[in-house]
This record gives structure tokens, C-alpha cells and sequence, in this order.
């Protein structure tokens, strides 16, 4: 193996160093937080750690650094700008938490990757997976008080084995997410409804705050079936697998576990 002389090595290095220069970047000497807009107060979207070498990602008022940074990112869209394929609707905003005065992240785009984590009332928590822009703060401005937080982090939970005997076919979801559990949140009420729904596919389902329905409850793997109607007209968490209908045009939970909220 050939070793280049010390003096080419370090004239290479001084070249990089240059260019980086030149291109207004920067190895961040402490962790740093990247703030969604020019506030302290605003959420935080990521922490960069030292070392990290960022460089301008646009113009930015004085004292703040635009960067852009990888995903994913714990996100909130209404319920009403998701599609029966589990898609946000393009167009739509994505919030940082499930509030309509909460701070918009972005905007929904057709070739956005998200995964639904839950279900918040009016509101899907979903998993973005995106590049977004935010600002660093830099020279005076640069401290980040100590009460801002990171938004949490998403942590998956390990897949359960397929249930073969299950009906419906499996949801579109990106990547190998689309047997992970995940946590939803509602009312649970009976599927059943004289002259408009008098034989549903399933027995119970899940409405949101403004009495919709989110999806279908399947009960099968539920270990409690008997006790199940005291659950009725109660607001519940059940952690279970979500798919599309046979004909497509609802979603239905597998439900694995059930309490009252």
C-alpha cells in the first residue's frame, strides 16, 4: 500500500478545509439544537451532535443558521387529511403536535414516506420520514435554554408474528412496518346501526371526538371477548396492527389489547 507524503496529506486536508470555508460550512464545536423557526421558544426538530460539519441551507435573519437535517420525525395530521390508503393527502399541513394552533412542519408532498404510530382524537400521530429545514442559533444567540425539549423520539416496537387466518388484506405501509403494533385512541361503540350499517364487517368500532368512524375494531385476538361490552361508550387505548377492509373503503384495528383510557 502506497502512503502519500505528509506534505500532499496535509495540503489535501487544508483544501478541504478551504472549500468548507468557502461553502460557509461549519463543525459544530457543541451539541446543538435546530429550532423549527427563528425562536428559541419554537419546537425543537433535532439535536446535532458535536462534530457534526452543517452548512448553510438558505438565508436567515441575524444570529440563526438555516440547516436541513434527515428524519424521521413524530408528527400529527387531522384525520380528515388522511386517505383510506393510509397516505397523508398531499397539500396537507403536518403539525408538530396535535393541536391546530401548533406549529406547522411542513407541508404534505405526493412522495412524503409516513407510518401511522397512533391516534389522537381529531388528530393521526404519524412517523415522517423527510428532510426539513429549521435554524441553528449562532454567535450570542447560541445557548439553548435548558427548559426546550427535542420532540420525542419515535421508537419501534418489535413486530408481532402474522395471523394468517386474519381477514382483510394487509395496509400499504412503507418499508417492513406493516404488522407493527401501534397505540390508538377513541370511543369505542357498536358497529351496528339500523338502516344505515345494519350488517358491519365487524361488531365494534373506534369514532373520533366528532362521533366518526376512525376504523373497525377485530376482536379475535382479544383474550377478553366477554368484557367487551362494558368498554362500550368509554373512551379507550387499544394497541393492535391496522389494515384496509376486504373492499378497501375502511380501515379495521387488530386489536391485542384493550383498556379504558
Amino acid at each position: 500500500m502506497k502512503i502519500k507524503p505528509l506534505p500532499i496529506r496535509l495540503a489535501t486536508l487544508a483544501a478541504v478545509a478551504l472549500l468548507a470555508t468557502r461553502l460557509g460550512a461549519q463543525t459544530l464545536a457543541t451539541d446543538t439544537a435546530v429550532f423549527l423557526q427563528t425562536d428559541p421558544k419554537s419546537p425543537v426538530i433535532a439535536r446535532l451532535k458535536a462534530g457534526t460539519l452543517v452548512k448553510p441551507a438558505g438565508e436567515a435573519p441575524a444570529g440563526w443558521q438555516r440547516v436541513e437535517v434527515e428524519g424521521p420525525f413524530e408528527a400529527y395530521v387531522l384525520n380528515r387529511d388522511m386517505t383510506k390508503g393510509l397516505e397523508v393527502r398531499a397539500g396537507a399541513n403536518i403539525h408538530a403536535a396535535p393541536r391546530k394552533d401548533a406549529p406547522v412542519l411542513t407541508v404534505a408532498g405526493k412522495e412524503d414516506k409516513t407510518t401511522i404510530t397512533g391516534l389522537r382524537g381529531d388528530w393521526t400521530q404519524i412517523r415522517l420520514e423527510k428532510r426539513l429545514q429549521g435554524f441553528i442559533a449562532v454567535g450570542a444567540t447560541a445557548n439553548t435554554p435548558a427548559e426546550v425539549k427535542p420532540l420525542p423520539a419515535v421508537v419501534p416496537t418489535p413486530a408481532p408474528a402474522a395471523n394468517a387466518a386474519a381477514p382483510g388484506r394487509p395496509v400499504p405501509l412503507t418499508g417492513d412496518t406493516a404488522e407493527m403494533p401501534r397505540l390508538f385512541a377513541g370511543r369505542l361503540v357498536s358497529a351496528r346501526r339500523a338502516f344505515i350499517n345494519p350488517n358491519p364487517p365487524y361488531d365494534y368500532q373506534l369514532i373520533d371526538n366528532a362521533g366518526r368512524r376512525f376504523a373497525y375494531v377485530d376482536t379475535k385476538r382479544l383474550v377478553m371477548t366477554d368484557r367487551i361490552d362494558a368498554l362500550l361508550e368509554r373512551e379507550v387505548t387499544i394497541t393492535g396492527t391496522v389494515r384496509n377492509t376486504v373492499d378497501g373503503k375502511d380501515l379495521v384495528i387488530a386489536a391485542e389489547s384493550m383498556q379504558v383510557k
